[in-house]
């Protein structure tokens, strides 16, 4: 007990004790017919990419890259701390066996964080073949025409295509490129547009107003 309440141990300690505080708020959550699962799957990184004042596509890379996309984030969130809490705690014990020593955490902190960046990338890949899939309600993206989608990263012009986040009929997640039908027409990050036809890999849109 005295390793896990260390103070160099305490970052992975609090990471380990919000998984079970989250265990313990979905349990009581699905006793009264409600999901954490469901609800914090509403509420992922990219609906929020809205916010960013710059163009870009590097965070949409990232957002891939850890299967934060294709995860329900409830899921992904407990991945990643229990991740953390592994890394720190393994090399502090490495540590411990080897010098004696526990690492301070200016050297925990770091490993930490590489191993659960690695660990939501390929365990998370592993989990996503894992989870229940609903085939019947798949839609290609040829079939988002008439769809709301809001532009995450980036400037939209005519000429050049920015991401955009779109939702189907049975609320599953895509990410398109969109531009302006029309030119002198700039979609800046957060606008809402509508789907007007695809050219190619990159769907014409007009700006949807509510």
């Amino acid at each position: 007990m005295d390793f896990f309440l260390t103070q160099a141990n305490l970052p992975f300690t609090l990471s380990l004790s919000f998984v079970l505080i989250l265990g313990v708020f979905e349990a009581f959550s699905l006793c009264i017919g409600y999901s954490l699962v469901g609800a914090l799957d509403d509420w992922a990184p990219s609906d929020l990419d809205g916010e960013r004042p710059t163009c870009g596509s590097g965070l949409t890379w990232i957002v891939g890259w850890l299967c934060l996309d294709r995860l329900p984030l409830f899921i992904w969130f407990v991945l990643a701390l229990i991740s953390f809490s592994i890394s720190g705690y393994g090399s502090n014990y490495i540590s411990l066996v080897i010098s004696n020593e526990l690492l301070p955490q200016s050297a925990t902190l770091p490993i930490a964080v590489f191993f659960t960046a690695f660990s939501c990338r390929y365990l998370g890949a592993a989990v996503i073949k894992i989870l229940p899939q609903n085939d019947s309600h798949e839609v290609t993206t040829d079939g988002l025409l008439g769809s709301v989608g809001t532009v995450t990263i980036g400037c939209a012009i005519k000429g050049n295509p920015s991401e955009a986040l779109v939702k189907d009929l049975y609320q599953q997640k895509h990410y398109v490129l969109v531009e302006p039908e029309l030119p002198g027409i700039v979609f800046n990050p957060g606008t809402q547009v509508v789907l007007l036809r695809k050219d190619g890999a990159v769907w014409l849109a007009a700006r949807f107003d509510s």
